[in-house]
């Protein structure tokens, strides 16, 4: 315990300089790194530093685990798992990954593809339970994995349940630049296919996010709360658009009656 040198110590308000200019570095990384996956060149022209500054930024945050690298693309992303212990979550949601565990389960078991459990995290969708398909050819994922919404299947399902005013800033907000030449590059054609995915009842991606790539997602609710989205995913070769039809009809029912069993 340290002794006062003086019988009324000053309080200093704010933190020195250097100090406050690498928090609110910190802060704005992950403020970018929630909106997209960015490569150090990228995140230091957003933050207006050097290369080696940033690279060295983000390796002390990908040592603490918020921050996550991928070796292929050698683009940063956030790690959500973390954030998410350090606040209190409602019971829906803390309880959302085991509570629908079983039903993945069921779905991989009856349609013999992968599927998946994704809830939002900014703009992007991040994979919280996953469930391999039985096939030798397969579209292996993580848990973790974070995708842009504009692109994948959980997203666009994810963005056609929300309110209108959500929707909105979730679609202003996106880069738009990930994905392949099939993926929506700009608000008019995401909003026409959020449209297309609420009519439907379920939303496709269709080589859109990794070419010969695909998945079908629905909206989930637990407890009549939209909680994300639970897609099927699986190689083009396996999937053509008619059988990805097939599996959203079959996932909208399927997620409809999980929903009354939590109620």
């Amino acid at each position: 315990m340290m002794t006062p040198t003086r019988p009324n110590p000053t309080i200093t308000i704010g933190p020195k300089k250097g100090a406050s200019s690498m928090i609110s570095r910190i802060i704005r990384t992950f403020e970018l790194l929630t909106k997209e996956p960015l490569t150090a060149a990228e995140l230091a022209r957003e933050l207006d530093i050097n290369r080696s500054t940033a690279l060295r930024l983000l390796a002390e945050l990908t040592e603490t685990g918020y921050v996550t690298r991928d070796a292929a693309t050698k683009r940063f992303t956030l790690v959500p798992s973390q954030f998410l212990d350090l606040v209190p979550q409602r019971e829906s949601v803390s309880e959302s990954p085991a509570s629908i565990t079983p039903v993945l389960a069921e779905i991989r078991d009856h349609t013999g593809e992968a599927t998946i459990l994704g809830v939002p995290s900014g703009t992007t969708m991040v994979y919280l339970a996953y469930y391999s398909t039985f096939h030798a050819v397969a579209v292996v994922e993580q848990l973790g994995t974070v995708r842009p919404m504009h692109c994948s299947a959980l997203g666009k399902a994810y963005l056609s349940a929300v309110d209108p005013t959500t929707q909105q800033g979730l679609l202003r907000r996106m880069s738009y630049r990930e994905g392949t030449e099939h993926a929506a590059h700009s608000e008019t054609d995401l909003r026409s296919r959020v449209r297309q995915a609420r009519r439907d009842g379920f939303a496709l991606d269709l080589d859109e996010t990794f070419d010969a790539c695909r998945c079908v997602a629905v909206p989930l609710y637990i407890k009549g709360s939209l909680i994300g989205a639970v897609g099927i995913s699986g190689p083009s070769s396996r999937l053509p658009e008619s059988r990805m039809r097939e599996l959203g009809a079959y996932l909208t029912t399927k997620l409809a009656e999980t929903d009354r069993l939590f109620i």
